[in-house]
């Protein structure tokens, strides 16, 4: 016989069912209780499927019924025909058919970050459409594979939670990975000075530098770990740890990027829990503002001063603002007489301000050059030209003598935005 005529195609179901039949494990009367079940079984799949009185609903239920039956076979008995046949003769269909509906169920609970103990009635019935209408259908070996998955995740969030709460402050949001939440509390705890959740930008900026001085050290597990959950925390701190490392120790990049660069570029957004892509509140710019903006715009937030500072970096030129009305003219018609390239203007923004900043600055940077290409010539009188730039640049009033520059700002202004909000309609 060769190996293809050996070969059954049947499925576990199947071969039990036979099995079980020529054993008499299920006799006459067994076998009409069992289609009975299965009858029942198919009714309640076909009203979750759409209609339990419409034929295509019924015949799509009914191989549900007999895939669930069969990936439940597979797990109770590992394949082997007579534990199967067995199990259908003692338990019957449904106890099957719900075995593998409460295993799927749990799986699309932890993968959805729901608790598989308290499931609320909407993503209860949205978990009980994807089980009859796709899991029943897919290889045992799938179901396992998502299975060990499911758990190792939900292992995962447990030592996360336990973690975070060994340290002061806010946890992260529920919405972040596990694995990142583990590796932002070891980090902490081998480098920050205090055990405490980090909030402001300029405090991981400060753990970058620490880890990027003594790379070594989180090559030993950080302490304060519990004890329940030591395996979880180790096995991603053993696989994943490194290459946060050698992303923050191995990079040229300044640490500014890393904590506050485009996150699409980042690879540590996607491994650690950093602070918000966006700002919600005026008040937050003071704490998501990186030391290099901070020293760039001199703690500034207003827009003239941030037009000037993108300027300066973009153009490359000196200037010690506020600008007396005579240069602010001169630097509008000779140094700032031609558009560059938006690209420049990007990569400098990418290069130096916090990637939440970038749309909102870019903004500014176009709204100034296409005011000042559509509304000027030549010609234009030394009036206008400085009506323009008192709008638009730090320009100090006439008459005024100029100050010392400033010293680059060290505390949050009483007042702030970040995000330079559209020019007014009229000027």
């Amino acid at each position: 016989m060769t190996a293809v005529a050996r070969h059954d195609a049947r499925t576990l179901f199947e071969r039990a069912w036979t099995h079980g039949v020529r054993t008499g494990e299920i006799d006459g009367a067994r076998r009409d209780a069992l289609v009975a079940e299965g009858t029942r079984a198919i009714r309640r799949i076909a009203g979750v499927l759409g209609s339990e009185s419409l034929r295509d609903d019924l015949e799509r239920a009914m191989r549900s019924m007999l895939g669930l039956v069969n990936l439940h076979l597979q797990q109770v008995s590992r394949g082997d025909v007579a534990a199967a046949a067995r199990s259908l003769a003692e338990n019957g269909l449904l106890f099957h058919t719900k075995g593998a509906s409460q295993a799927i169920k749990r799986v699309l609970a932890i993968e959805h970050g729901v608790d598989p103990d308290a499931v609320d009635p909407v993503n209860r019935r949205r978990f009980e459409e994807a089980v009859v209408a796709e899991w029943a259908h897919l290889p045992f070996e799938v179901l396992l594979e998502r299975q060990r998955e499911a758990e190792l995740a939900s292992r995962r969030r447990a030592a996360a939670d336990a973690l975070a709460a060994t340290l002061e402050g806010t946890p992260p949001e529920p919405y972040y990975e596990p694995e990142q939440v583990i590796l932002t509390a070891l980090l902490i705890r081998a480098y920050a000075r205090e055990p405490a959740w980090i909030d402001g930008v300029r405090g991981f900026e400060a753990l970058f530098e620490a880890v990027r001085r003594a790379p070594a050290r989180f090559r030993v597990l950080p302490p304060g770990v519990p004890p329940e959950h030591r395996e979880a925390v180790e096995d991603v701190w053993s696989t994943e740890g490194p290459r946060v490392i050698e992303a923050i120790a191995a990079s040229d990049e300044p640490v500014h990027r890393l904590v506050a660069g485009d996150p699409l570029s980042n690879p540590l957004h996607a491994w650690l829990v950093l602070p918000a892509d966006a700002l919600d509140d005026v008040d937050d710019v003071g704490e998501l503002t990186t030391s290099h903006w901070q020293v760039l715009t001199g703690g500034a937030t207003d827009e003239p001063r941030l037009l000037a500072t993108m300027l300066q970096g973009v153009i490359g030129f000196e200037s010690a603002w506020p600008l007396a009305p005579k240069a602010a003219v001169t630097l509008l018609r000779r140094t700032l007489a031609e558009r560059p390239d938006e690209r420049r203007a990007a990569a400098w923004l990418d290069a130096n301000a916090p990637h939440q900043y970038h749309a909102d600055l870019l903004g500014l940077w176009r709204d100034f050059w296409d005011e000042r290409e559509s509304a000027f010539d030549e010609d234009a009188g030394a009036d206008a030209w400085l009506l323009f730039a008192a709008e638009w640049l730090p320009v100090k009033a006439a008459g005024a003598k100029q100050p010392a520059p400033a010293k680059p700002a060290t505390k949050k202004p009483a007042t702030e935005t970040h995000a330079p909000a559209k020019k007014r309609a009229a000027t």
